[in-house]
């Protein structure tokens, strides 16, 4: 893409920023071109980057639920949530059947999701979880050849029920929920885990909410493998995502944001929090109802955490807290998702592979809306390349605007 002047920049990128509330800090599009020239030139540099990655594993199957039929035309399907939801309170007191149409099945859970996506952005990635045992399972045959598989127990199984504004995801654990760190430790072998650990750039430690033992992978990480290596002045990224903690008691909620002040002691802590998971945090940090303010929320979160960023993230806004200073942007909101069951996995990969590259919070921020606008928008893990073709197309499409 030909060079963009400042005047251009200024009258057609330097938008949106009456619409947000004070205090925020809207990229103009002059960053947007700056994130590009960074993949550019030091995206490269990805290759070389290696990620520890723990500890779920599903097999997705992806469906849209049909509304009604007629001959010689496709079949209607319920395009919203709140459709969905009107309709089974509608037929309250009544048996009703739907039919459902099958799209996809893939490689799912927030690891996997999220190895993978880091892996087709060239990050080697070591992926602890439950992903076949002792063979592995067929599904994540196809995931990125950057991605090396230690596997535990057989995988999940989750059917997402999709719409334009967002999905609803049944799974089934299988023995993924009976087996704890112990066991892990058997299998994977503890020097083999420490290893892993101390040769990475990036650790993820994801899904917390699925897993009934995560609390206790998670003691097990920090009495058996941290210590053994980390070095104070020299910290690793670690990051965090909950996952829906909507079914888990307040106590075990608790307990895990506890847990992240201890990995504070040895890490640099990120933990990433969609709308509904901020507000069931939010609730048990405040005990009062919390508001549609995603930012708000996120800065009474933040100060209740001793961790280095708090990153929050819905369909239409993403934020990122730290103690220097607060991001926010609006994303590249799709509104006719080919695929949405993992975008925000896609989102949180984007944002680690921006810290990987050492970029601030914003331009991570925007490099994190771009991964997982594509893949909503196409259904495919983008490659750098993509990113970058992805991002020069929304600048000329602004231009002419």
């Amino acid at each position: 893409m030909g060079e963009i002047s400042e005047e251009h920049f200024e009258k057609y990128f330097y938008r949106s920023i009456s619409k947000c509330p004070a205090g925020f800090d809207n990229p103009t599009a002059k960053e947007i071109s700056r994130v590009t020239d960074i993949i550019k030139t030091k995206g490269i540099t990805l290759a070389s980057k290696k990620v520890t990655a723990g500890f779920d594993g599903f097999v997705d199957t992806i469906v849209k639920i049909i509304k009604s039929k007629q001959a010689h035309t496709p079949p209607t399907l319920f395009n919203t949530t709140v459709e969905f939801g009107n309709y089974i309170v509608e037929k309250g007191g009544t048996s009703f059947g739907l039919e459902v149409e099958e799209r996809n099945i893939k490689l799912g859970g927030n690891m996997p999701i999220m190895a993978n996506t880091l892996g087709m952005l060239s990050v080697h990635v070591n992926c602890v979880g439950a992903l076949g045992y002792p063979q592995t399972h067929r599904v994540f045959k196809n995931i990125s050849s950057n991605c090396h598989l230690y596997s535990f127990a057989d995988p999940g199984s989750s059917t997402a029920f999709e719409f334009n504004d967002g999905k609803i995801i049944f799974a089934q654990m299988g023995t993924l929920n009976s087996l704890g760190w112990d066991k892990i430790k058997e299998i994977i072998g503890i020097e083999t885990l420490i290893s892993l650990y101390r040769q990475s750039d990036l650790l993820c430690v994801v899904n917390w909410s699925e897993i009934d033992t995560s609390s206790d992978i998670w003691k097990g990480l920090l009495a058996d493998v941290f210590p053994h290596y980390s070095v104070p002045n020299k910290k690793q990224i670690t990051f965090f995502d909950l996952s829906d903690c909507s079914k888990r008691s307040k106590e075990s909620i608790t307990e895990a944001l506890m847990l992240l002040k201890e990995f504070s002691r040895y890490t640099r802590v990120i933990l990433s929090l969609n709308k509904n998971e901020t507000r069931c945090i939010h609730e048990i940090f405040y005990q009062n109802a919390a508001t549609d303010n995603l930012l708000e929320m996120g800065k009474h979160i933040f100060e209740k955490l001793d961790i280095e960023t708090l990153l929050l993230h819905s369909p239409k806004q993403a934020m990122a807290i730290n103690r220097e200073e607060t991001f926010s942007c609006d994303t590249f909101f799709v509104p006719h998702p080919k695929l949405s069951t993992g975008a925000g996995d896609h989102f949180n990969a984007g944002f680690t592979a921006g810290q990987l590259l050492n970029c601030g919070l914003q331009s991570s921020l925007i490099l994190a809306n771009a991964v997982s606008a594509f893949y909503v928008e196409t259904g495919v893990s983008p490659e750098i390349k993509d990113v970058v073709n992805f991002l020069e197309e929304k600048i000329k499409i602004l231009l002419v605007h």
